[in-house]
């Protein structure tokens, strides 16, 4: 009885090992796929993008960078004079 039980046992581990190896190679043939048809489409590029109001935004944020810098410079000078101000040797 048991030699019964453990040669069942046996092959039904043998089916699940033999279905997860299908499984795997199913599943990487369907990615493969997937790949193959990205890869194959073709794609059309519009070169009469019109990005003047891009470039005007970029430059207003370039002018808003630097008065950012700007600031903080001044904001780490007076935080140098007030530690300067106290006189806490630890502060320096």
């Amino acid at each position: 009885m048991n030699a019964t039980v453990s040669k069942l046992q046996t092959i039904g581990m043998l089916i699940a090992l033999v279905s997860a190896i299908g499984g795997g190679f199913y599943t990487w043939g369907t990615f493969n796929q997937r790949l193959d048809v990205i890869e194959q489409k073709k794609f059309t590029v519009n070169q009469t993008v019109d990005l003047t109001e891009v470039n005007k935004s970029i430059e207003g944020l370039k002018a808003d960078i630097k008065i950012n810098t700007a600031a903080l410079n001044y904001l780490e000078a007076q935080i140098k004079e007030l530690k300067i101000a106290q006189g806490n040797p630890l502060l320096q």
